[in-house]
């Protein structure tokens, strides 16, 4: 698979969690136990560094958003 795609898939799956609620230092703690039980600690720790960087630009976007309207 293109990295291109691994990538828009990682990037949905954070949206995804995060919009499950998935954005308390708690929960994020319980989807970091999970992730890393299915998948290994890696691959827990590369999806919650997404979620971050989706969180900071959702939020952007929505500040921008408001400022424009």
């Amino acid at each position: 698979m293109p990295i291109e795609d691994v990538q828009q898939l990682l990037e949905a799956e954070a949206r995804a969690w995060i919009g499950k609620g998935y954005s308390s230092p708690e929960r994020i703690q319980e989807l970091r136990a999970t992730i890393t039980k299915h998948r290994g600690a890696a691959a827990a720790e590369k999806l919650i560094q997404e979620m971050r960087r989706q969180y900071r630009r959702l939020r952007e976007e929505e500040i921008n958003g408001q400022q424009a309207g």
